[in-house]
């Protein structure tokens, strides 16, 4: 072979060869075509748009023309005019958790939220057939939350993405739930016990004091690990002073945060410890205006503390006695037939000897509690969407309409709910419809930016660029009805 015939033949071999590569490429690749894509994080609406995924990202997106051809791909789906959507992301979701009950440990009756792994599964399947592709659990048992994690990367369990606390740290006993070592060595020894087991977030709860607040924050930051808190009588402003990195519930019962006769008022009814009305009698005093709350406020904006409020958690306390109204049957079967039987039990407990003119009180405190959400929402307070359950569902919808009653348009509800979701975990590849990011995404009939309601139109759920349609994962429900607890 002469060198000129070599030389030109080179250039030849070299378009063969793209030309090879590039095909094997497409025959990888999805293309989602013939949809409006909806960019909360931009508030973007692209009409006729398409995505092309391959290897669980998004690689391209981009809007077809009569001047522009849509990209080649291995396989092509006509959405056929629906709309497409972030996946949703849950900062607040128990997967793990079982049904809260009784059981008898060694003679004594003990709470319980031990889970099971079928009745895991349900809640899983179910929750992300509502389009929720990754959620946080703020706590259950690390051992549980682990082995999640690791059948989902064996290919074993379909379900939200999960990141995750253990064991909350807490005085009160509760098998599955909580942990409360005697003393630092002992924290410490809990804390890298649940580090091992993938635990990201170490969990302050209810009954701790001010010392073992500050001492869980500086322990579990010197093992690299964040903390959320659910706290009580401890103030969320002496936590944010100790540089919590979480906070959840819309429930800063804590005195400090009071002033004058209304901290009296409030403090004579705390003596009495069975006495849960403080659950609304906290908003019935507090004053926004006041010095205490606008430090608070201003210092959780400027240390950009996260908060996930769970309006919905105060409005099924307040409204315990009605949740047939709220939450019909035919929506619960995103619950476990197990967790079905006891939730509203759970949900009406703290407000058992309540008088109906209790009820009409608390009921009356939504509205500050929604003032909360938009003072925080107003001050640059990082905010995102959680739920407190089990499975999000319905849940998910009520706490993003909740949200909006607070005062928010759609497109900033729908940013708390993808973008919002992503920086509160900390995640850079999700949360948005953009190239180079997981291709979780959501298909619905309905457009969310009209109406939120359109969430329960999802047809299909594409996690890590795997497509779910709605009704199939739904038929999966029934065989793992049927455990037992």
């Amino acid at each position: 072979m002469n060198s000129l015939f070599r030389f030109a033949l080179i250039p030849s071999l070299i378009c063969a060869a793209i030309s090879s590569v590039t095909l094997q490429a497409n025959a990888a690749t999805v293309l989602y075509h013939n949809a409006t894509l909806i960019n909360p994080a931009t508030e973007q609406r692209t009409e006729d748009g398409w995505l092309l995924v391959q290897d669980g990202k998004i690689i391209q997106q981009g809007q077809h023309s009569a001047t522009t051809a849509l990209p080649q791909a291995g396989q092509r789906i006509d959405l056929n005019d629906q709309f497409v959507l972030p996946g949703l992301i849950d900062v607040h979701l128990h997967l793990t958790a079982g049904p809260h009950r009784v059981d008898m440990v060694d003679g004594a009756p003990v709470m319980t939220v031990k889970g099971h792994p079928e009745i895991t599964q349900y809640h899983a399947i179910s929750t992300l057939a509502t389009g929720v592709t990754t959620a946080f659990s703020p706590a259950g048992e690390p051992e549980a939350n682990a082995a999640y994690v690791k059948a989902q990367q064996q290919g074993e369990w379909l379900g939200p993405q999960l990141f995750y606390a253990g064991y909350i740290f807490e005085p009160m006993p509760i098998l599955g739930g909580s942990v409360y070592p005697k003393d630092e060595a002992g924290w410490q020894a809990e804390i890298n016990r649940q580090k091992a087991l993938g635990v990201q977030v170490i969990k302050l709860y209810f009954g701790l004091g001010k010392e073992e607040v500050a001492m869980g924050i500086r322990l579990a930051k010197a093992e690299g690990l964040k903390t959320i808190a659910h706290l009580d009588q401890v103030s969320w402003q002496f936590a944010a002073d100790q540089g919590i990195d979480m906070l959840t519930h819309a429930m800063p019962t804590s005195a400090e945060l009071l002033t004058g006769k209304a901290r009296e008022a409030y403090l004579a009814a705390r003596k009495n410890p069975m006495n849960q009305r403080f659950i609304y009698q906290w908003f019935e005093h507090v004053d926004y205006d006041s010095a205490p709350m606008q430090q608070l406020i201003q210092t959780l904006a400027r240390q950009q503390t996260k908060v996930d409020l769970t309006l919905l958690v105060n409005e099924l306390f307040y409204f315990a006695r009605e949740l047939d109204r709220l939450y019909p049957e035919e929506q619960m079967w995103v619950f476990h037939p197990q967790s079905r039987k006891s939730w509203r039990g759970l949900m009406a407990a703290p407000s058992y000897d309540w008088t109906k003119a209790d009820m009409a009180a608390a009921q009356q405190q939504m509205p500050k509690v929604l003032e909360l959400f938009k003072r925080l929402y107003d001050a640059g307070v990082p905010l995102a969407i959680g739920t407190d359950l089990s499975a999000s569902g319905p849940f998910y919808l009520r706490e993003l309409q909740l949200s909006k009653a607070a005062g928010l348009s759609n497109w900033q509800v729908l940013q708390l709910a993808t973008i919002g979701g992503a920086k509160h975990l900390g995640l850079t590849d999700r949360g948005e419809l953009k190239a180079g990011y997981t291709a979780d995404f959501i298909v619905l009939q309905q457009d969310p930016t009209q109406d939120l309601a359109a969430m329960n139109s999802i047809e299909t759920v594409v996690q890590a660029g795997k497509a779910h349609q709605v009704a199939e994962l739904r038929q999966r429900l029934p065989a793992l009805s049927q455990t037992q607890l």
